[in-house]
């Protein structure tokens, strides 16, 4: 768990770096021929690790279910994603990491509500939930790196 964990922390930071020097309004950007844009993707991670192992574990969130079902598998973006918005989820990206491990440590998970993923995978306990969400974070982090470049290939800029 704890190597897993450590995976998801330096994806989570390479999400953030991926990120630095774009201001909000090129986070929000949908490319054409996207449905979503990159703040989307960074706060779909993070509220979809809550539904992987919280919601599906029977566990209380750690984040109000309200900013999970916001990004969750299926949404796209409905307005605007702000700054502030933003940087709630660059908070909760480690911290919820360190709650998932106590948490797990603790065994406050119940009953898993088993799930097949996109990928085909069937998730049937928390630990199923864990291990995936740290590939789906890699997933979106690949889709966010495509993003940035058709974001600065719109715009016009240099920086891809």
């Amino acid at each position: 768990m704890e190597f897993l964990l450590e995976i998801a922390k330096h994806t989570r930071l390479n999400f953030i770096k991926l990120m630095d020097g774009l201001t909000i309004e090129q986070l929000n950007v949908i490319p054409q021929g996207y449905n979503n844009n990159i703040a989307w993707n960074f706060a779909h991670i993070v509220a979809s690790q809550q539904t992987l192992c919280y919601v599906k574990g029977n566990a209380p969130t750690r984040i109000p279910l309200e900013m999970i079902t916001k990004y969750q598998k299926g949404t796209s973006p409905e307005g605007f994603i702000t700054e502030e918005e933003l940087n709630y989820y660059k908070d909760k990206a480690f911290t919820l990491l360190d709650d998932m491990k106590a948490d797990v440590n603790a065994g406050i998970f119940g009953k898993y509500d088993e799930i097949t993923t996109s990928f085909g995978v069937t998730l049937s306990s928390v630990n199923d939930g864990l291990t995936y969400f740290v590939t789906h974070d890699n997933l979106h982090y690949g889709y966010a790196l495509s993003l940035r470049r058709a974001v600065l290939a719109e715009l016009n800029t240099e920086q891809v």
